[in-house]
């Protein structure tokens, strides 16, 4: 713990400046040279403090650099927090060193230190749920993916999260692993809300993990290149549906070229697809599906299957596609999505699920890019656009998957 002459000399003397007592709960602020000194202003602090401020001084969320005129605390809460050490009131004088110029309040040694300590608390925390999310999954590397292992370990010991989440969306994904980990031991398949429901063991911890749903689920699905159902999250309270146009067979199902058809991901779990095509194009908009599907002796002459990826590549899409290019003919990916950040980020996401296949990168004035470097340069000279831009017809599209 700081005394508070040390917290003062820190954060309320300035270069040259120096701190020096002056009465019981007085300090001042003495500006020396060579053969003089100066006094520059007064701090009232109490030599003692308490370090649990009441939440009236907590939610003020004061800085040690922080300074302020007012506070909206009543003066009896005022005066117990100087003489506690939560607040500091800090009055500097003109240059004749006894007129009061300003006056301010800043935050105190007291209450400085209980956020340290609450910093501490919430880091020692922090590292108690890393080691335990760490020691779940070592203990359950037999009865689960290993990419999904893998990817866990990586979130968990990385210094930097890879997509940028804040600190409490992490610590509650930390808490999400551990919780499905230690249920999955206990049984195969789970519900979503299972999950919070039987690691927090109170009322409301059904919810607790509800308003990360998407976001979770997302990220899990992109370490396991398929739906959550495969790792036994089997009902999430929503299904994922995909629309497609083309020839598609499966065990339970068989789709033909001549309009829009839908499965899902729970149909992607449980068939195993395949496809006659020897063309897949993979679309961001339903608008592009559509069209296209509606061009029947365009998709029969040039044997293409398209699927629509809706603006996010989920575990449904992830599993299908790479279904399709491990046991299907095809011989040719054509990615089109929208030209802009977003755009950016899903092509490359479905590059890296073909990859080993030809691939083509779609422009919005009739480029075409074979890899997604090349593509990626393109688009940052641009201006920003949406597919539909640029629609075109099947005589276009000919000349696309023909270069």
């Amino acid at each position: 713990m700081q005394t508070v002459r040390v917290f003062l000399e820190t954060h309320i003397c300035k270069a040259g400046e120096s701190i020096q007592q002056v009465g019981e709960n007085e300090w001042e602020i003495q500006k020396w040279t060579a053969r003089t000194y100066k006094t520059l202003g007064n701090v009232l602090a109490s030599d003692e403090y308490d370090i649990h401020p009441p939440e009236d001084i907590v939610k003020m969320n004061l800085k040690p650099n922080s300074r302020r005129d007012s506070l909206p605390l009543s003066a009896e809460l005022k005066q117990e927090a100087l003489l506690k050490g939560w607040l500091v009131q800090e009055i500097r004088f003109k240059s004749d060193g006894r007129t009061p110029l300003s006056s301010t309040y800043r935050m105190g040694p007291g209450l400085a230190e209980y956020e340290r300590l609450k910093r501490q608390g919430v880091m020692e925390a922090d590292e108690l749920l890393r080691q335990t999310l760490l020691g779940e999954l070592e203990i359950s590397k037999s009865v689960l993916h290993e990419s999904f292992i893998q990817q866990a370990q990586k979130f968990i010991v990385e210094p930097k999260d890879e997509e940028s989440w804040g600190k409490e969306r992490v610590r509650k994904f930390t808490e999400f692993l551990i919780a499905y980990l230690q249920l999955k031991r206990q049984q195969s398949d789970m519900e979503f809300k299972e999950i919070g429901a039987v690691y927090y063991k109170r009322i409301g911890g059904s919810k607790v993990f509800d308003a990360y749903r998407e976001p979770f689920i997302g990220r899990i699905e992109k370490w396991i290149d398929a739906p959550i159902s495969e790792i036994g999250i089997v009902s999430t309270g929503s299904i994922v549906p995909i629309f497609f146009a083309g020839n598609l067979t499966g065990k339970f199902s068989q789709y033909s070229i001549g309009t829009v058809h839908a499965t899902t991901e729970i149909a992607v779990t449980d068939e195993s697809y395949v496809t006659t095509a020897t063309v897949l194009w993979l679309v961001e908009n339903r608008a592009v599906l559509t069209r296209m599907a509606k061009e029947v002796d365009f998709l029969k002459d040039t044997s293409s299957l398209i699927i629509g990826v809706d603006g996010q590549v989920r575990g449904a899409h992830r599993k299908l596609i790479q279904q399709l290019c491990r046991s299907s003919s095809i011989q040719q990916i054509v990615i089109w999505v929208d030209y802009d950040t977003a755009g950016r980020i899903i092509a490359k996401d479905i590059a890296n699920l073909t990859e080993g296949l030809s691939m083509r990168f779609i422009g919005n004035d009739g480029n075409v890019f074979t890899s997604f470097q090349k593509y990626t340069e393109w688009t940052e000279t641009i201006s920003e656009a949406e597919q539909e831009m640029t629609l075109r017809g099947p005589a276009e599209w000919r000349k696309w998957i023909s270069r």
